[in-house]
């Protein structure tokens, strides 16, 4: 049952257009065909999503290049299955343009598949990984017990390859009792090196209405933080996305935003004929309590999905003191 929020409700202004400069990273779609069936999927599911002809793909690789982007990473569902992908991927490095992959790493079991990716220049992948342990991580991602071990060899494969990667999992109550020890397994299983970032769910996807994420943040902020410890403990980088820093308790920590890699702008993906800043559409999803306009963290702070407000309100924030940011917040009712 939703309910109304304490007090006003803030947005961050921000321009629905951006400079394209030899910074920019373009998150690129080739459609949300996918093998895994995560009950918690945050992919629209439209059908006019679901599959990007060749044809279409290529004209898109086309006009990043004329727009000048000289990377973008490549998500899906899930990229790699897409019959082109190595088209797109061969195109993309003709025009000189270096691709990441969000992927969920089971294609990556195929050791040829990891080093050709590479051979056409992949430098980081972000894996789709929701638990070491076996029956959590299919019940999020909806497969086989083999395709838990595919994507942990996978990601293995990545690494011997020379890929750098991110460990992407999304937080639901079927992991939030061994988050420390998902930080221990990975230090051990694939080196210190290898990032985590940690994602508050997203509820406004397919998957949305799925009971293990509906979750509160008071529910997640001693299990996180005990993650950060250990994580800290061992030398490994953890990032978070869509948690606000009071909830993770580091007022100085930058949001993953939505992948992690830097993206700075998203490309339309049914017509693929626009190009809009992750910043614009962060802002348009988020909101800040009125009481946030001071917090020290607000410049950085990820703020708290519209959906979450109105459902839970935002008696849990808890900012931090004294701020001397120039960010603007408007209030809306």
């Amino acid at each position: 049952m939703a309910t109304m929020p304490s007090e006003r409700l803030m947005r961050k202004r921000r321009r629905d257009r951006a400079p394209v400069t030899s910074r920019s990273m373009a998150l690129f779609r080739l459609g949300e065909m996918c093998n895994n069936k995560c009950p918690m999927c945050s992919n629209t599911g439209r059908p006019e999503a679901f599959f990007i002809s060749e044809e279409a793909l290529l004209q898109r690789v086309a006009r990043l290049a004329v727009w000048g982007f000289r990377r973008v990473v490549l998500t899906g569902g899930e990229p790699t299955l897409h019959p082109s992908f190595f088209t797109i991927a061969e195109t993309l490095q003709a025009r000189e343009i270096t691709f990441d992959l969000n992927t969920h790493g089971r294609t990556f079991v195929d050791t040829a598949f990891a080093e050709r990716c590479v051979g056409l220049g992949l430098e980081r992948a972000i894996v789709s990984l929701h638990s070491h342990e076996t029956e959590a991580s299919r019940a999020m991602s909806g497969f086989s017990a083999q395709a838990h071990d595919d994507t942990l060899a996978g990601v293995r494969n990545l690494r011997s390859a020379g890929v750098g990667v991110m460990l992407n999992l999304v937080l639901s109550t079927w992991n939030l009792g061994h988050l420390a020890a998902f930080v221990r397994f990975s230090a051990t299983e694939f080196g210190t090196d290898t990032l985590l970032k940690i994602c508050f769910p997203y509820t406004g996807g397919k998957g949305g209405d799925w009971p293990a994420i509906q979750l509160r943040y008071d529910d997640i902020r001693q299990p996180l933080r005990e993650a950060q410890q250990v994580a800290q403990t061992l030398g490994v980088r953890l990032l978070t996305e869509s948690i606000p820093n009071c909830v993770h308790g580091d007022p100085s920590s930058r949001d993953g935003s939505r992948s992690g890699f830097g993206e700075t702008h998203y490309l339309d993906d049914v017509s693929g004929e626009q190009i809009y800043p992750i910043r614009f559409i962060e802002s348009e999803l988020k909101v800040w309590p009125e009481r946030c306009q001071s917090c020290a963290a607000l410049a950085h702070c990820p703020g708290v999905q519209e959906a979450y407000a109105l459902r839970y309100g935002v008696d849990e924030l808890r900012p931090f003191g004294g701020s001397d940011t120039a960010t603007t917040v408007t209030a809306e009712t």
